[in-house]
């Protein structure tokens, strides 16, 4: 099967191998390019030759840049609607035409897309400090603006930090992606390169669908990227938790504390650190968590009945392993099929877990830009979410969404195996809600040059 080479890591954008977690801060900028496409193809020139490919050599010291167009993006920078055509149908048709699908809220009240604010273009921008990627931010804003672009208000993340706002170690089980490394670690997937790369081989042996120009696959070397603003409402999630746990411990305030802290795993999957309650089930254990081992079990085996980390739990959704049903050999193929690159960000500030177990919210805004690659949307990202995560018949459950990302408006319950008795905790509320996004094509660098040389470019 052929994987990328060095010339491949050249052309591809480095975001398909590294969450550059390295720049610990981001900056997000989402414009509807303007009705003049040949001012929009040189805004488009003069920003891919600072796109950052995989390949170290041609890294800036300064900051990373990567740039992704939409379906509409494409029309207006002047490729041909049979062109766009050739991408699939989830992908060409943008993310709010998918909105029953997904079970999201209405586009009109989104606050990035969505109804009247078609998104474009997004330039992403990273960068070691604040300060640095606020000024790529406005160099960017500003080319964009004098390119004729409507430009949306700045989305910005960081500092980036290895736990997300509810307290969890977050982008922990990622598939192997062929071609840079030599093995995988412990744990980790391998999956052919084609399930995230346009332009390869995929799990059934195809080349995934992808825009033709001129006899120029657009999408070789790319990838189908999906960007969700979630907001997270850390303080209702935990107070909820504790709620219940006071209600269980009796006034025993200690006991308080740590089912607390256990149910809450119960709820992701994992512990704080990262630890999978497969592995420790007890308690928190950091050195479960290490890269060798966070990834280093299945379900199958140790925890058919979730009687450690419940079916309905958030991780055990999102990537069921070997426990998706039939033998472990067969769910891991099938679970092969469907796994995604992600590459997310929290924003906003954090929220103090003394506050946020009182209920105590300060108001502001805080969640996470979701942010995942593949190289089809409707077998990866969609799938996920329609099948696994929102679907309250998961694998048998019934009435169960997934407890962090399902809408359940206290309307479900989430079931906690245990022996001798199982654990029912009712009235879920929605922890976090969906604040907007859409669907992109991450084309490599030089599918980025044709694009900006128009109809009539060879």
């Amino acid at each position: 099967m052929i994987e990328p080479g060095p010339d491949d890591f050249d052309d591809i954008q480095g975001l398909v191998y590294t969450g550059w977690n390295d720049h610990l801060h981001a900056g997000f900028v989402f414009a509807r390019l303007g009705d003049d496409a040949p001012a929009a193809r040189a805004w488009l020139d003069a920003i891919r030759r600072d796109g950052t490919p995989v390949a170290r050599k041609r890294r800036s010291r300064h900051g990373r840049l990567q740039l992704a167009l939409s379906a509409t993006g494409l029309a207006a920078l002047g490729v041909p609607a049979d062109v766009i055509d050739g991408m699939p149908a989830e992908a060409s048709a943008g993310m709010a035409s998918r909105s029953r699908v997904l079970g999201d809220s209405d586009p009109a009240g989104w606050q990035l897309g969505g109804s009247g604010r078609r998104l474009d273009a997004v330039v992403m921008v990273y960068a070691r400090d604040a300060e640095t990627r606020d000024a790529e931010v406005a160099v960017h804003r500003h080319a964009l603006l004098a390119a004729g672009a409507t430009v949306y208000p700045d989305e910005c993340a960081g500092p980036a930090h290895p736990r997300e706002h509810f307290g969890f170690a977050d982008g922990l089980s990622q598939p192997f992606l062929p071609g840079l490394h030599t093995e995988p670690r412990r744990g980790e997937a391998r999956i052919p390169v084609g399930e995230i790369l346009l332009g390869y081989e995929n799990a059934y042996g195809r080349l995934p669908s992808s825009p033709v120009w001129d006899h120029i696959d657009l999408g070789h070397n790319g990838s189908f990227l999906v960007f969700r603003k979630l907001e997270q409402h850390v303080a209702v999630f935990w107070s909820w938790i504790a709620g219940h746990a006071r209600r269980l411990a009796g006034g025993d305030a200690a006991a308080a504390a740590e089912l607390t802290e256990l149910i809450g795993a119960k709820l992701m999957g994992r512990w704080p650190s990262g630890a999978s309650l497969v592995l420790t089930p007890d308690r928190d254990d950091p050195a479960y968590a290490t890269p060798d081992r966070v990834n280093a079990f299945g379900y199958l085996q140790h925890d058919p009945d979730g009687l450690r980390c419940p079916v309905s739990s958030h991780v055990r959704r999102a990537n069921p392993r070997d426990a998706r049903g039939g033998s472990a050999e067969a769910s891991e193929e099938v679970v092969g099929r469907h796994r995604i690159v992600r590459r997310g960000r929290a924003y906003g500030p954090r929220l103090a877990q003394d506050d946020a177990l009182a209920g105590r919210d300060d108001g502001a805004e805080r969640g996470l830009y979701f942010i995942c690659l593949q190289s089809s949307i409707a077998r990866g990202f969609e799938f996920i979410q329609q099948t696994w995560l929102a679907n309250p018949g998961f694998l048998g459950l019934h009435n169960e969404p997934d407890p962090i990302v399902g809408t359940s408006n206290g309307r479900c319950h989430i079931t906690i195996p245990a022996e001798p008795f199982r654990l029912r905790l009712t009235s879920i509320p929605t922890v976090v809600t969906h604040r907007g996004g859409d669907y992109f094509l991450l084309p490599s660098l030089s599918a980025l040059a044709r694009i900006a040389a128009g109809p009539r470019g060879r």
